[in-house]
């Protein structure tokens, strides 16, 4: 970097390095992944860039849509149909062509594990259940901080996840069910496919005002943990309509089977009646683990499928077995114990 680069650079960043505790250089050193690039993604994409963080990359497969202009900050009409991601990251070199920036047209579960586990950030601005808990449980496997955030109408959440520190989004009962989650727009062909359990036509109410509240947010979060300054402890939400800010308390749970210590090294015990059957079973542990109807179920090399079989025909107390559900991003392990 030449002299008049050098100082070009510092006269850039001089006012927020007045910060106490500010560090330019860890900022620029910085790689940050956000997955998703609607309302949220996109102010704390521009908020990131603008800092000067050195490297993002941005995760969503979507393509934009007339809706999305209300809110979203970086796409304008000419760009309707195009993949969010690649106007994004031209959008985002315009702010600071010093950027490194990555645009990954494709859902985050994807994404070659390589291009995840490196980045000091993971901000998540998704709007369905599944690919958020996806993130949740990559994240927790992988030890990666991750900024989640969330908006309906005047309303607005924020949650720092620090694995095995605070809790993660699976610890606390702040996470929707899932038949509950809904997109917050209608969808192009190709995320009509991705989520054919929904209806295209439920939306839920979006305005810019939100997002830049909540997008600043998640973007100072992540400029807090890249500079190594404390995070938000609590779950924060936010009534746009009342003008107030809620902070609330969130506790670890030691049963958690996304990042508890116990369950990451042992398997997660679970019971079962002598004479239940197997397709009971496996309601059972749906609605336990709030696992989904694609959910595969899995004993040494055997798949074990929905039957009127009884479960102790095929299994026996303390015997292993392996749950592989889309929304998470590693196995369940359980142990079988039978009560006669």
């Amino acid at each position: 970097m030449d002299n008049f680069t050098q100082e070009s650079q510092k006269i850039r960043y001089d006012r927020q390095t007045l910060i106490e505790n500010w560090d330019q250089e860890k900022i620029r050193d910085g790689k940050v992944i956000i997955v998703g690039m609607g309302a949220l993604g996109s102010v704390a994409a521009v908020s990131l860039a603008m800092a000067g963080v050195g490297e993002l990359i941005l995760v969503d497969f979507d393509t934009i849509e007339i809706s999305n202009l209300n809110r979203q900050l970086l796409f304008r009409m000419e760009d309707i149909g195009k993949s969010k991601v690649e106007v994004a990251a031209r959008e985002l070199l315009k702010i600071n062509s010093d950027l490194k920036v990555t645009a990954l047209n494709m859902k985050i579960q994807v994404v070659p594990t390589s291009d995840l586990e490196t980045a000091e950030v993971i901000v998540e601005g998704l709007d369905t259940f599944v690919d958020r808990r996806w993130v949740n449980s990559f994240i927790v496997e992988h030890n990666i901080p991750l900024i989640s955030g969330g908006m309906f109408g005047f309303l607005g959440n924020l949650q720092v996840i620090i694995p095995r520190k605070n809790a993660c989004l699976e610890c606390q009962s702040l996470i929707p069910e899932e038949e509950l989650q809904k997109a917050c727009t209608p969808f192009g062909e190709q995320r009509k496919e991705s989520r054919q359990e929904e209806s295209v036509d439920e939306v839920i109410p979006s305005v810019s005002s939100v997002s830049f509240v909540i997008g600043g947010l998640m973007a100072q979060e992540t400029l807090k943990i890249l500079l190594k300054l404390p995070s938000l402890k609590e779950y924060l939400f936010w009534d746009g309509s009342a003008g107030v800010f809620t902070a609330i308390e969130l506790s670890r749970r030691e049963d958690c089977f996304v990042c508890s210590s116990e369950y990451q090294l042992n398997a997660i015990p679970v019971r079962s009646a002598i004479d239940q059957q197997i397709d009971d079973f496996i309601d059972q542990l749906r609605y336990s683990f709030n696992l989904g109807k694609e959910m595969i179920i899995i004993h040494g090399t055997i798949t074990i499928d929905s039957s009127k079989e009884k479960l102790s025909n095929l299994l026996s107390s303390a015997d292993i077995i392996r749950v592989i559900d889309p929304s998470l991003s590693k196995p369940l392990k359980f142990e079988i114990s039978f009560d006669s």
